[in-house]
């Protein structure tokens, strides 16, 4: 298996027609139809972990943003997570758990970033949990169409980069979640 960080910018035709692709497998129409956060506005994604397949097929994909926050009004750097998709035939092989090491150990390169932050659906936080994040007990604000909101959709969770990751209070993203 290929990994790859790949700035956004530089995905070429081929390789968004790739991540088109993988989200319609992993969300088919109908799936995409129903989920309750289709109707939010959420972050682009800067950069992304993309693992491809032997046969170049993308299999796996972590979408990163980096982003300037508060945690209870302090000013942070956070490195997000979201987006995280793996083909359904190429689950179960460990594809999303080394996608989310390298963001990761991306945002453990750079020295401004404090904690990494990523939201996900309860049965996923022992899964999240068994890769070295916590669930976060505080509030999570965020921006929608312009006005800040409590984020309840799903579950809060975050991992020391430089720092400590906080495990309550109240975080703002100051814009969409990713």
């Amino acid at each position: 298996m290929d990994v790859v960080l790949c700035p956004i910018a530089d995905l070429t035709d081929d390789g968004r027609a790739d991540v088109a692709a993988l989200s319609r497998a992993v969300y088919p129409p109908a799936v995409s139809a129903a989920w309750p956060g289709r109707h939010l506005e959420w972050s682009a994604h800067e950069s992304a972990v993309l693992i491809r397949a032997a046969d170049g097929e993308l299999i796996c994909y972590v979408g990163l943003v980096v982003r300037s926050a508060l945690h209870d009004g302090r000013s942070v750097r956070l490195g997000g997570i979201g987006g995280v998709k793996t083909h359904p035939a190429a689950r179960r092989q460990g594809c999303a758990a080394r996608a989310v090491r390298r963001a990761v150990a991306s945002f453990q390169e750079r020295a401004d970033i404090e904690f990494g932050l990523l939201v996900c659906e309860p049965h996923l936080i022992g899964y999240y949990q068994r890769l070295g994040w916590q669930e976060f007990g505080g509030r999570l604000l965020v921006t929608q169409r312009g006005r800040p909101a409590e984020f309840t959709l799903n579950r809060v969770m975050v991992c020391g980069v430089q720092g400590v990751g906080p495990s309550a209070g109240t975080i703002d993203l100051l814009g969409p979640p990713w």
